[in-house]
């Protein structure tokens, strides 16, 4: 757990998320975000320490850590980028070769095999990069923490001196529900579950998912242990009930 008083003079302001604009800080090699729908932080922290369970390395995800800023619950990450390098999201790869906004051409294409066929045939022409395993990575961690706001600004690739490559996972914080306004306690965590929404090629994870196919394993055993000794929380408990139903991982 960290605690950090930030002033404004480090603040950045990313534009072309979902939410709109969104205000995290820079410092000291560190990027902080505070909570702002949910408990972000959280469901950030759950998220990224899950793949320490995975077959993934650990150089394809990022790893959240919380704690407090300015007195406010928050979490932060550790800068990737070499300082040749620059991240390059999905969506101003395709502005900037076509002018148009991505997630609007894919109102264009009726299933989600077309859409996630023309993202990885776009990615491949403009940035010469095959991104199906990429995505195949996301897509399998978004099904499991169901992350309802993987838009085209979180996906990504890194462009340094040799050409592109495929950026690590990054930006889990509204998932495990816990900006979901729908959610009621009154109701069974699986009636909660059905009513999320993904993104961003289909609606359904499971659709996503049958497209692209598994992405990494998953100590499931292993993972179970830890999270039964992280804080007791709502993420935790929907993390908790994904990795006991959910099957094939």
């Amino acid at each position: 757990m960290f605690s950090e008083i930030i002033t404004n003079d480090y603040k950045m302001q990313l534009s072309g998320t979902s939410e709109g604009s969104q205000d995290k800080y820079y410092k000291d090699g560190y990027w902080y975000k505070e909570n702002k729908h949910g408990d972000e932080a959280m469901a950030e922290y759950l998220s990224s320490k899950l793949l320490t369970y995975s077959s993934l390395q650990a150089s394809e995800y990022i790893l959240y850590e919380m704690g407090t800023i300015n007195g406010k619950k928050g979490c932060r990450s550790r800068h990737f980028l070499a300082e040749d390098e620059e991240l390059v999201t999905f969506y101003r790869l395709y502005f900037n070769e076509t002018g148009e906004d991505l997630s609007k051409k894919y109102t264009r294409y009726g299933t989600a095999e077309e859409r996630i066929a023309f993202t990885i045939d776009e990615m491949k022409r403009i940035a010469g990069v095959d991104v199906c395993d990429y995505l195949r990575k996301v897509i399998t961690l978004d099904r499991i923490i169901l992350n309802e706001d993987r838009h085209v600004n979180n996906l990504a690739l890194i462009y340094g001196g040799k050409g592109f490559r495929p950026a690590p996972i990054f930006d889990n914080g509204i998932s495990l529900l816990t900006a979901n306004r729908s959610v009621s306690q009154q109701m069974s965590m699986e009636e909660n579950v059905r009513k999320v929404i993904a993104r961003p090629f289909s609606g359904d994870f499971e659709k996503a998912y049958s497209c692209l196919g598994k992405g990494f394993d998953l100590n499931i055993e292993e993972a179970v242990k830890w999270l039964l000794t992280e804080e007791a929380s709502f993420e935790q408990k929907v993390l908790l009930h994904q990795l006991e139903h959910l099957e094939g991982i």
